[in-house]
């Protein structure tokens, strides 16, 4: 098989929107998109944080995610808090968390560090 086709299989078997560059000597290197970082402001500032009684995880390796307001294009709804289970050891959730800006509130995705 040449080495365009296969590049090009290998591109539709990682998924849409990346591409693969095939170098001088025959190699190939996938290459994905920057992720787009969009942000939407919200003109009113979310309302506290709800209090939320925490069942017991499903096991040691499970870290709560608290829950937080989302905005709907309308008005805040609140996301309950859930377990998700820890990629590996020795990493830290980061809460998610809304933020001021000139333009208005916006939304900061929880991650793991």
């Amino acid at each position: 098989m040449n080495t365009r086709l296969s590049c090009f299989l290998l591109a539709g078997v990682v998924g849409l929107g990346t591409a693969c560059v095939v170098g001088p000597r025959g190699g190939v290197a996938v290459v994905a998109p920057v992720p787009v970082v969009r942000f939407t402001y919200v003109e009113r500032e979310p309302p506290p944080v709800r209090y939320e009684r925490l069942p017991d995880p499903p096991t040691p390796e499970h870290h709560w995610v608290a829950g937080h307001w989302s905005w709907d294009d309308r008005a805040y709804v609140w996301v309950p808090g859930y377990y998700q289970a820890r990629p590996r050891p020795g990493v830290a959730w980061v809460n998610g968390h809304w933020e001021r800006h000139e333009r208005g509130w916006y939304w900061v995705e929880g991650h793991w560090r």
